[in-house]
């Protein structure tokens, strides 16, 4: 009776440490991801510094976490977690965009007479929530040559340097690639569309 017992209880116990390791699993990636980004920065050189660097890492996953209990408005997918496949992937193609805009921006502004053409630019970008647009308010800023002003609901503003990077930037492909962090389907149309740009100064 006790071995019969004991197998009728191992698969709830099995399902609860499931649960529980499907609990933890997004704050252990933040750590080891955030930590790594650290390291590469900072380097080992001393204890201090890799100690200010896990009392960082502590913190900010931290507030991740309280923040996830915050209801993300207009989630259209039904999912909040991040597919962690397709961050893996989307990380080395947002570092290639930046080295490929920092070559570009280093190129325009080296040349004798740079054309510039300072621009603001506003898109809706229909992200599935809060988390997926401050993801893609910091893309844009980091990649050089625009920068995020403002978020009002799907409303961006952004700055761009020249008519090519503003044209790169409401092609929707980084948009869509966002947005397919979290879920299925999301086309650069559906990820950008309703587009205004103002420009503030004439090129030159």
């Amino acid at each position: 009776m006790r071995g019969a017992n004991s197998m009728r209880e191992t698969p709830e116990f099995l399902v609860n440490r499931d649960n529980r390791w499907r609990r933890h699993r997004g704050k252990v990636t933040q750590a080891v991801l955030l930590m790594a980004v650290w390291l590469i920065l900072r380097g080992m050189s001393d204890f201090v510094p890799i100690f200010y660097g896990v009392l960082s890492v502590a913190f900010v996953v931290w507030l991740n976490d309280r923040l996830s209990v915050l209801p993300l408005a207009g989630e259209r997918c039904g999912e909040r977690r991040i597919i962690l496949s397709r961050l893996l992937l989307y990380i080395p193609w947002l570092l290639w965009q930046i080295a490929l805009s920092g070559i570009y921006v280093a190129g325009v502004v080296l040349k004798p007479h740079p054309r510039l053409a300072p621009t603001i630019v506003r898109f809706t970008s229909r992200q599935p929530g809060a988390v997926a647009r401050v993801i893609l308010a910091n893309s844009i800023t980091l990649t050089p040559g625009t920068i995020t002003l403002s978020i009002d609901g799907d409303l961006f503003t952004v700055h761009a340097l020249t008519a090519d990077t503003a044209a790169g930037l409401i092609s929707g492909d980084m948009e869509s690639r966002v947005g397919r962090l979290y879920c299925e389907g999301l086309s650069p149309e559906d990820a950008c569309c309703d587009v205004y740009m103002l420009k503030t100064r004439g090129e030159r």
